[in-house]
C-alpha cells in the first residue's frame, strides 16, 4: 500500500483539528461549568433539564402563592383577633347593661359603647390586606364587602372567582389542594346560628310585662324537630291565676296548656325542649320558639341591644330580655368568629405542608437539573489534561509530517 506525502499531510492536519476542537470544548466546559451547553450536545439530556426548569418554575410560582396567601391568613386570623377582643368588650357591656339599678343615663353611655365597638367591628370587617384586597371579600372586589344600610349592616358582594369551579378568592394550589387568598366573610359575620341551636326563644315586640325568656336548652334535638313546626306561648287569667298556653303552628297544630305559670320554673310541655321565664309577664305577652338558623350576625345582635337600651320607655323587663338575648347572641357570634379562626389557623398548616412539599419539588428538580447540565470538575480536569496530552501529540505529529518532503530528502 502507498502512503502519498499528501495523504499524511491531510491526515495529520485532520486529526490536529480534532484534537484541538476537543480541547477548546472541555476549555469551554471548565469556563462555564456546564456539560451541555447546547442541544447538540446531548439532545435527550437537554430535553430532561427543561423539563426540569419547567418544573423549578411552577414551584417557585407556587411558592409565591403560598407565601401570599400566608401572610393574608396571618392577617385575617389578625383581624379575627381583634373581633373576638371587640365582641367580648361588647359582652362585659351589656351585663353591665342588665344592672338593675343602673339609670337610663348610664345605660345611654353604654349604649354610645355599643354603638362605637359595632363601628369598630365593621371596620375590621372591611380590612384590607397588603395588597389592597379585602381579607373578607372576594378575591378582586374592589367594593368593601359590608355596607351599613338602614335596614343594619348587609353583605355587598364576594368578588369574582379566581379559577372556575373553586370558592371565590382561591386559586389552585396544587393538582389537590386549593390556597385560599381570602376568607369566607359571609359565613364569619353574618351566619353565626340563632338560638341553642335547635330552636331560638324569643320575646314578643309588643310586650308590655316585665318577664323575659332564657335561650332554652334541647333536651331531645331529635324529638323537638320531629314536630315540625314553631310555637308561641300566650298568657290568660283563670280565676286570678296566670297561665300560659302553648300553640304549634303546624298541621295539625300541637298544642299544650293551659298551665299554670312559676317565675323561673323550667317550661317543658313541648317535647324535646325546655325553657324557662322569669320576672312578671302581662297577660297579653306571647314568647315564641321558632327553628334555630343560620343568619345571625354581630351587627344586628348589637343593634338590637342597642334599640332597646337606647330607649328610656323600656322597662325592666324589656331591658332584661334585650340584654339576656344580646348575651346569646354575642356568644353565638364568638363561637362562630372562633370556629373561623380554627379554619384559619387549619390553612395555615395547610400551607406550612404545601410549602414543605413545594420546596421539596423544587430542591428534587434543581438536583437533577444540576446532575444533568453541570459539569463534574474532577474528571472535567483530568480528561482536560488527557486532551491536552492528545493535542500536543498531534501537533508534534503535524510537525514531523511537515519534513517528509523530497526537497528536504535531497537537502539532507
Amino acid at each position: 500500500m502507498r502512503l502519498s506525502t499528501a495523504t499524511s499531510y491531510a491526515s495529520s492536519v485532520g486529526t490536529l483539528q480534532r484534537r484541538q476542537e476537543e480541547l477548546s470544548q472541555a476549555q469551554e466546559q471548565m469556563t462555564s461549568g456546564k456539560r451541555i451547553s447546547q442541544a447538540s450536545d446531548d439532545p435527550a439530556g437537554i430535553a430532561r433539564a427543561e423539563r426540569a426548569m419547567v418544573e423549578v418554575s411552577r414551584g417557585k410560582a407556587l411558592m409565591r402563592t403560598v407565601e401570599t396567601s400566608r401572610t393574608v391568613m396571618t392577617q385575617a386570623e389578625t383581624a379575627l383577633g381583634d373581633a373576638v377582643g371587640l365582641t367580648q368588650t361588647a359582652r362585659e357591656a351589656l351585663v353591665a347593661a342588665g344592672n338593675g339599678s343602673y339609670t337610663f343615663a348610664e345605660r345611654k353611655a353604654l349604649v354610645v359603647q355599643l354603638q362605637q365597638l359595632r363601628g369598630q367591628l365593621l371596620t375590621v370587617a372591611n380590612q384590607k390586606d397588603g395588597g389592597g384586597n379585602h381579607l373578607f371579600g372576594g378575591q378582586g372586589a374592589t367594593t368593601a364587602p359590608f355596607l351599613d344600610l338602614v335596614g343594619g349592616v348587609d353583605w355587598w358582594q364576594q368578588g369574582g372567582a379566581v379559577q372556575t369551579g373553586y370558592s371565590d378568592g382561591q386559586i389552585n394550589g396544587s393538582l389537590t389542594e386549593n390556597v385560599p387568598l381570602t376568607i369566607d366573610g359571609l359565613q364569619t359575620w353574618l351566619r353565626a346560628p340563632t338560638g341553642n341551636g335547635t330552636f331560638a326563644t324569643s320575646a314578643g315586640a309588643a310586650n308590655q310585662g316585665e318577664a323575659w325568656i332564657d335561650d332554652g336548652s334541647a333536651t331531645d334535638s331529635a324529638a323537638y324537630k320531629a314536630l315540625g313546626q314553631d310555637f308561641s306561648l300566650a298568657f290568660s287569667t283563670n280565676a286570678g291565676k296566670l297561665q300560659y298556653t302553648i300553640t304549634g303552628n303546624g298541621t295539625p297544630a300541637a298544642s299544650y296548656g293551659p298551665t299554670d305559670y312559676v317565675a323561673g320554673k323550667a317550661i317543658t310541655d313541648v317535647p324535646g325542649a325546655s325553657f324557662t321565664i322569669s320576672g312578671t309577664p302581662d297577660p297579653s305577652d306571647t314568647f315564641t320558639l321558632k327553628a334555630s338558623t343560620t343568619d345571625l350576625s354581630v351587627f344586628d345582635a348589637l343593634d338590637k341591644a342597642i334599640a332597646v337600651l337606647g330607649d328610656e320607655s323600656s322597662n325592666n323587663g324589656q331591658v332584661m330580655q334585650s340584654v339576656q338575648s344580646g348575651l346569646l347572641d354575642l356568644d353565638r357570634v364568638l363561637g362562630n368568629f372562633e370556629a373561623s379562626r380554627a379554619v384559619v389557623g387549619e390553612t395555615l398548616n395547610q400551607l406550612d405542608g404545601l410549602g414543605d412539599r413545594t420546596g421539596a419539588r423544587i430542591l428534587g428538580a434543581q438536583t437533577e437539573r444540576s446532575n444533568i447540565e453541570d459539569l463534574d470538575m474532577v474528571q472535567a480536569v483530568s480528561e482536560f489534561t488527557n486532551k491536552q496530552t492528545s493535542y500536543q501529540a498531534a501537533l508534534q505529529s503535524y510537525t514531523m509530517v511537515q519534513k517528509l518532503s523530497l526537497f528536504n530528502y535531497i537537502g539532507n
